[in-house]
């Protein structure tokens, strides 16, 4: 008998098969491609709210500093030519004048971009006193047994504490850096230890390898009636922001290196990171008198003027992401902030070796500048 068969059993043919088969694929390739699209969109979004943080949280730092800078020191009236002081611990040059703020163009092995943005990057130093004294000596010094002793002799240790920094003002000469590591009686008065075996701030050649760093030629009975101005320790603190990338094989770098009075004798401070990605590090100063700024200079183009405080900071900070964005662009160049009627600069962004980019080329990185105007709430020290 012959079977008919039903439509119901009827099969798809080849050709529909085919048609069901590239659609599919395109539908398979359109979502692929959404969902692809969609990650790189979160990716970047993410890559940028990363940068976007890291650079906040390090201007907030910064700003802190500024803000703090010079609390506790005296008037630079006191100490014209700086305080000679000494660190063990900075490799570079033990010697610095403490000023409240320094700014100082950055150049050696720790990160130099000149070569490759073709502009200056600053570093940056701020100082804070610990002490509520300010200007106001604590002590006068009866004598010292000789220029290389370890101890100091003074009319009162009624306010020093063990472990306080202090400066010798000896008027119209000299202001020098020091830490007193005990207080001990004597039969000749009171006394201070200046030992350099105890402190990171004292050199083995007592005050005359202090002195000969930028006062030379001190003689002991020079310090007979200096003051003495005591800095405190719990609050003393030496703040320095430097960019570093390690020879150009890392991104670069926003370091904070700390130096504090209670810091242990041989013990190096560590680098602290702050900020990944920050190429570069502008600042200007803006200058004045009675709290009104009048100018706006860069830190390398300023001198110490008796009229002349500086009154505010202006921070201008480059970070770029620490993440490869091959579908995205930079500009070639970004106009930096420089003071009215100063030529114009511009970091250009490095297409060949550029410090930690991939392949060397720059421009596939999202950037970022960050501004502030920070205000020098202790404006008691002009520095340069």
């Amino acid at each position: 008998m012959r079977r008919v068969a039903h439509r119901s059993e009827n099969g798809f043919t080849l050709t529909e098969l085919l048609v069901a088969l590239v659609i599919g694929a395109l539908l398979a390739t359109a979502v692929f491609s959404f969902f692809l699209d969609s990650s790189q969109i979160i990716t970047n979004q993410s890559t940028t709210t990363d940068m976007w943080q890291r650079g906040r949280n390090a201007l907030a730092l910064m700003r802190q500093a500024v803000e703090s800078a010079g609390f506790g020191l005296p008037q630079a009236s006191n100490c014209p030519n700086g305080v000679a002081t000494y660190n063990a611990n900075q490799t570079a040059n033990p010697m610095f004048s403490m000023t409240a703020i320094t700014a100082s163009v950055q150049s050696g092995s720790a990160y130099d971009p000149t070569a490759l943005s073709q502009i200056d990057t600053y570093s940056l130093m701020t100082v804070t006193g610990g002490a509520s004294f300010g200007n106001a000596p604590a002590a006068q010094i009866s004598s010292i047994p000789s220029m290389t002793s370890q101890r100091v002799f003074l009319t009162s240790t009624a306010f020093i504490n063990s472990g306080d920094m202090f400066i010798v003002q000896i008027p119209g000469q000299a202001c020098l850096m020091a830490q007193a590591t005990s207080l001990l009686p004597n039969g000749n008065g009171l006394g201070i230890v200046h030992n350099s075996g105890l402190s990171s701030y004292n050199p083995s050649g007592g005050f005359q390898a202090l002195a000969n760093g930028i006062y030379p030629g001190l003689s002991a009975a020079t310090f007979a009636g200096a003051n003495l101005i005591d800095l405190g320790s719990n609050h003393f603190t030496i703040n320095q922001f430097t960019i570093g990338d390690n020879g150009g094989t890392a991104t670069p770098t926003l370091y904070l290196t700390q130096y504090t009075a209670n810091q242990s004798a041989g013990t190096p401070s560590a680098r602290q990171a702050l900020a990944r990605g920050v190429v570069d590090l502008q600042l200007e100063y803006g200058l004045g008198s009675n709290g009104a700024i009048t100018q706006w200079v860069l830190p390398k183009k300023y001198t110490v003027s008796a009229t002349q405080q500086i009154l505010a900071v202006r921070i201008a900070m480059l970070v770029r992401s620490t993440r490869y964005m091959p579908n995205e662009t930079s500009p070639a160049s970004f106009a930096m902030p420089v003071p009215s009627g100063q030529t114009p600069q511009n970091y250009i962004v490095p297409q060949n070796n550029g410090p930690g980019c991939l392949q060397g080329n720059c421009r596939h990185y999202a950037y970022h500048l960050f501004e502030s105007v920070v205000p020098v709430r202790n404006s008691i020290w002009s520095g340069p």
